[in-house]
C-alpha cells in the first residue's frame, strides 16, 4: 500500500507541476485548477480498493496528457486578436498539425463568442520522422 501512495502523491504532484506550464501567467486558471485537483484527491481520500486506485491513477494521467497537449493560452495582442503559442511537444502531439481547433472560454468554463481569430503558421518545427 506504501507503493501505491507514493505512485498517488506523484501524480498530484505531476498535475500540480503540469497545470503551471498549461496556465502560465493566468492566476485565475492557476488557482481554480489548484482548488479542482485539490478537490478530487480530497474526495477520494478514503480509497483503498487498489484497483480502484489504479483506476484514478490512469485518470490522472490521461489529466496530465490534456493539460500538456490540448490547452493551448491565447493572449490578447495589440491589434484586438488572440495569439496563440503551441509548444513543440503540443505540435509534434498532435502530428505537427497547423490548424487547431480552439475554443475561448471563460472563467466558468463557458463557450464565448470569440474575437476574429488570425490564422498564419506555427512557428514549431515537428521532428522529420
Amino acid at each position: 500500500m506504501a507503493a501505491m501512495r507514493s505512485q498517488v502523491l506523484a501524480g498530484y504532484r505531476q498535475l500540480l507541476r503540469v497545470r503551471n506550464v498549461a496556465f502560465q501567467g493566468d492566476a485565475l486558471a492557476l488557482e481554480k485548477s489548484q482548488e479542482a485537483i485539490r478537490m478530487g484527491f480530497e474526495a477520494n481520500r478514503l480509497v483503498s480498493d487498489e484497483k480502484e486506485i489504479k483506476e484514478h491513477l490512469r485518470g490522472v494521467t490521461q489529466a496530465v496528457e490534456m493539460l500538456q497537449f490540448n490547452v493551448l493560452q491565447g493572449k490578447l495582442n495589440d491589434r484586438g486578436n488572440y495569439s496563440v503559442d503551441i509548444r513543440p511537444e503540443q505540435a509534434d502531439f498532435h502530428g505537427g498539425e497547423e490548424k487547431i481547433e480552439i475554443s475561448h472560454m471563460d472563467e466558468e468554463n463557458t463557450p464565448l463568442e470569440p474575437p476574429p481569430l488570425v490564422t498564419s503558421t506555427s512557428g514549431c518545427k515537428s521532428k522529420a520522422t
